[in-house]
């Protein structure tokens, strides 16, 4: 009885893992009062502003999870689409974080090397903690890696340890 239970469960849980993904879609996120992030799949951009009339883009479409603006909507800043988890390569340098400013211009980047080593990354059973969540302080992103550093990355392209 026992054995079909558990085998029972270990055929519904295979049955979940080959589900197909649910297919891209638009989205919209309020982060702060009178501003809105549209991630628009045609064209593919994501769009900066007020909810009404945004006022300037990013060429690409990105999961709304993985887009973190300011609250003045001047700055975004991305991580992967997979936010805090990296189905990691293995390269040191792989790019973690974006930022851009208005109107939609690439102003930096951060591989995973500045932040944290490799090595030193969360396991889980298919991919690799690197980060936990942002918060917007002091003009802006604060957040923390794995290995237990504080970091803040400023819209002046200021990257800390706190």
């Amino acid at each position: 009885m026992i054995r079909a239970v558990l085998l029972a469960l270990a055929l519904a849980q295979a049955a979940q893992a080959d589900t197909p993904l649910r297919p891209a879609e638009d989205w919209t996120m309020a982060p702060f009062p009178g501003l809105a992030v549209t991630g628009s799949l045609n064209p593919p951009a994501i769009f900066i502003g007020p909810p009404d009339n945004p006022t300037w883009s990013i060429d690409f479409w990105i999961p709304s999870f993985a887009v973190h603006p300011s609250p003045d909507g001047q700055h975004v800043l991305i991580s992967p689409a997979s936010g805090n988890l990296l189905g990691w390569s293995g390269d040191p340098d792989e790019t973690v974080l974006w930022l851009y400013r208005a109107p939609g211009e690439e102003i930096a980047n951060v591989p995973l090397r500045a932040l944290i080593r490799p090595r030193a990354m969360e396991r889980t059973t298919s991919h690799h903690v690197w980060i936990t969540g942002y918060r917007w302080s002091e003009n802006g992103w604060a957040f923390e890696t794995p290995d237990g550093r504080a970091w803040h990355f400023g819209t002046d392209l200021t990257l800390s340890r706190r």
